[in-house]
């Protein structure tokens, strides 16, 4: 049974295509059957999965084909990192007005015979990122710990509890604190009022902001391959976490906090 994993926040600037890049990257080192599915049509995935930078303009052999009754096979490529992966299309609007279409175009991903399938949505909240938290077994949520950062995380929790969690009971909610810059104050603050309010849903330890990140993706591989550094290992032990499915993650039964709506006092934090 395939494993879907939808990385999705309602703010850009997060590192979402960067934390999607690196579950993908240790799922196909743990012999996981992977795929990555791009539906940002800023095609940032595409772009480092290919290494070439204007992949995704195109509308011809991309994740688009998934709505097209007339082709049969999903055109999918093997990464610069060695797992396969749909890439973008800069045109990827045009199917942001039929949520059916989109569910029943994802869901033919589930017949293609993957352990796991990372779906990288984009930060808008329509079909491309409603759609595939509907079929998703958990939704990884980037966020940065300052006032925007949680800005974004308390519209993703109101889209979780109010439209998601109502139609796929099951989906699990996963936090993560990307691009940490370790010597702020106020970021220490904001983490600290997460850990209160949110620690059950968070996931340690926090990645912080290194310019290798960067590099080594561009080099084709996940940091834990560049740089020995123990940052480097930190993603290894957060990407290990949110890869393991809800079955074997003893901390995905958590309860709701009583009021989510509280985030907003962290918002003050980071102001």
């Amino acid at each position: 049974m395939t494993n879907f994993i939808a990385v999705a926040n309602q703010k850009g600037g997060v590192g979402k295509t960067t934390i999607a890049l690196h579950l993908a990257a240790l799922a196909h080192e743990t012999d996981q059957r992977t795929l990555l599915v791009d539906l940002d049509q800023q095609g940032s995935a595409t772009f480092l999965a290919s290494g070439k930078p204007n992949q995704h303009r195109t509308t011809e052999g991309t994740v688009l084909d998934l709505w097209d009754e007339a082709i049969n096979t999903a055109p999918i490529r093997e990464s610069v990192f060695g797992f396969d992966y749909l890439q973008a299309s800069y045109q990827l609007d045009m199917v942001d007005d039929d949520v059916a279409a989109a569910l029943k175009a994802l869901l033919t991903l589930d017949k293609c015979g993957y352990d796991t399938i990372i779906i990288d949505c984009p930060p808008a909240p329509g079909v491309r990122q409603i759609v595939p938290l509907l079929i998703a077994d958990r939704h990884v949520v980037p966020i940065t710990a300052d006032s925007l950062g949680t800005q974004g995380l308390v519209s993703t929790w109101q889209q979780h509890t109010r439209q998601i969690r109502p139609q796929n009971t099951d989906i699990d909610f996963r936090i993560v604190i990307n691009l940490h810059k370790l010597m702020s104050g106020t970021q220490k603050a904001v983490i600290e009022q997460l850990q209160e309010k949110m620690g059950d849903y968070l996931v340690q330890p926090a990645l912080t902001d290194r310019e290798a990140v960067k590099h080594a993706l561009r080099a084709g591989k996940p940091i834990w391959a560049y740089s020995k550094e123990p940052f480097a290992e930190d993603w290894r032990i957060v990407c290990e976490s949110l890869l393991l499915s809800a079955s074997e993650d003893e901390s995905a039964e958590v309860d709701e906090p009583e009021n989510a709506q509280e985030l907003l006092d962290a918002q003050g934090a980071g102001a």
